[in-house]
């Protein structure tokens, strides 16, 4: 049978107690801070060892690398035009703009919005504007007429006037023959833009 006497203990004995209880709630705090801070893992990729929570991972595949090789692994598969994929070689878990957000450059990110939004343009639909400053990719469907000429469109950034025939930019005085005839090497031309649309890309 348990007792309910009242037993009184001296003010130093509870005064210690205290002060052992304090020590004790300190110490594990600080035990699991500690661990936290020395946590570290090597990225497979750099092989720099980081901190854990300077780790990337999806929930997908759970493949971990730092956030920096994670962010030039976008960049470069993006100017590349290819959608950037998990970082381990047996991995084929395409990633996403949201998945990856935190540890990309606001840069990054509208690049990012961009091809996806040139992803979504049929192949046949894409028109790029032709003005060396500009070279946007836009849809048929979106580009507006803004003359009388049939033929003629303008760029949904740039709002220059081009041919919608043959992709330069508008000659209202010339047939599209009549401008081949004066610019008869578009090959050139073409790359020039091409490189200039990589570049913007």
């Amino acid at each position: 049978m348990a007792s309910s006497e009242l037993v009184l203990a001296a003010r130093n004995d509870v005064k210690f107690a205290f002060r052992l209880a304090r020590e004790a709630i300190v110490s594990q705090n600080s035990n699991i801070v500690d661990v936290k801070a020395t946590q570290r893992e090597t990225c497979t990729i750099c092989l720099e060892e980081t901190d854990a929570e300077r780790m990337f991972f999806t929930d997908q595949c759970h493949h971990r690398h730092c956030f920096s090789c994670v962010k030039q692994f976008v960049e470069v598969r993006l100017l590349s035009g290819i959608a950037p994929t998990c970082l381990n070689d047996e991995c084929k878990l395409e990633f996403t703009l949201e998945t990856c957000s935190k540890v990309l450059t606001s840069k990054l990110i509208e690049m990012w919005k961009q091809k996806m939004k040139e992803d979504s343009i049929p192949a046949y639909e894409r028109v790029y504007c032709p003005y060396p400053s500009c070279s946007m990719l836009m849809s048929k469907t979106d580009i507006s007429s803004e003359t009388d000429q049939f033929n003629v469109r303008s760029c949904v950034k740039f709002r220059g006037l081009f041919c919608i025939d043959c992709k330069v930019p508008s000659h209202p005085d010339l047939s599209c023959a009549g401008y081949k005839k004066l610019h008869p090497d578009p090959l050139v031309d073409d790359m020039k833009l091409k490189s200039l649309a990589n570049d913007n890309m």
